[in-house]
């Protein structure tokens, strides 16, 4: 078994595109929720200078997880400077909870 954890920070007026993409390339599932944080751009306005984004993760095939991360870097991207980033992690085992067994990378293959 060969899973990727592919974790993704980008701009919260980019989600839609993001899970569109997603969603039309046979991504079946990820998880989405929203973060403050700060980089080298920060909000000088507000006096903790966080700005908002949303964070992804998303499991995938390892042999998928490459073309996933370029998915959501090109529909995340807005042409901004420090606009988010896109991290690929091996995961050594993934578990499903409904049925308590372990998943596999055939299960989070892309769906074509």
């Amino acid at each position: 078994m060969k899973l990727s954890k592919i974790t993704a920070i980008f701009d919260q007026l980019r989600q839609g595109v993001v899970e569109e993409t997603l969603i039309g390339r046979g991504v079946s599932g990820f998880t989405l929720f929203p973060v403050r944080g700060r980089g080298n751009y920060f909000d000088s306005y507000n006096d903790d200078h966080l700005v908002d984004h949303v964070q992804l993760e998303v499991y995938v095939n390892s042999d998928d997880a490459r073309d996933v991360a370029f998915l959501i870097v090109e529909a995340a991207h807005s042409g901004v400077p420090n606009e988010g980033l896109v991290s690929i992690s091996p995961v050594d085992e993934l578990l499903w909870i409904h049925d308590k067994r372990t998943a596999t990378d055939k299960e989070l293959s892309l769906q074509r």
